[in-house]
């Protein structure tokens, strides 16, 4: 299945609104500890030569919950090959242990960023923001945001989408 000039409109204004110059390697995003729903702390630098994929989601998103399955699926066909999804739980105060029974119901394997807001928005603004649900961020092996888009993915737009850099 093709991606339709929906994705590249919507692929193209993004790319000119936050410039592939931005780094997430760098240091001050690398760094930036986030904590996962096991109180895991997770930094972008502890995934260094991997494909990082951030999905920016909520549970209260109906494309975001459409496209967990595939993003599991798609965690599970390629994290072998040097994938690493990572859900960030965004705008969204559930209770916690709510949405650890959430994740273990969907049977996500990937791990789910669960921080105070504040830390959260901060790193969402370091890869270029969030400014709708779901958001997928695509980082490459050397660190630097190649790919934004807005909307739920399948697994198949997903690999379409970051087959360049695999």
């Amino acid at each position: 299945m093709k991606i339709g000039l929906k994705y590249w409109i919507i692929f193209g204004f993004i790319s000119w609104i936050w410039p592939s110059h931005v780094m997430a390697g760098s240091e001050a995003v690398a760094t930036m500890a986030l904590k996962d729903l096991s109180g895991k702390t997770i930094r972008l630098e502890d995934f260094k030569g991997k494909v990082v994929i951030v999905n920016f989601w909520a549970t209260w998103c109906p494309p975001c919950l459409d496209e967990i399955p595939d993003l599991i699926a798609f965690q599970k066909e390629n994290g072998k090959k040097g994938v690493q999804i990572i859900g960030v739980n965004y705008m969204e105060r559930s209770d916690e242990g709510h949405l650890r029974e959430f994740v273990r119901t969907q049977g996500i394997n990937y791990p789910i960023v669960y921080d105070n807001n504040e830390t959260i928005e901060t790193f969402s603004r370091a890869l270029g923001g969030v400014y709708g649900l779901p958001v997928t961020k695509v980082i490459d092996r050397g660190g630097k945001l190649v790919g934004s888009y807005v909307g739920g993915l399948t697994a198949e737009q997903l690999g379409e989408f970051v087959k360049s850099v695999l």
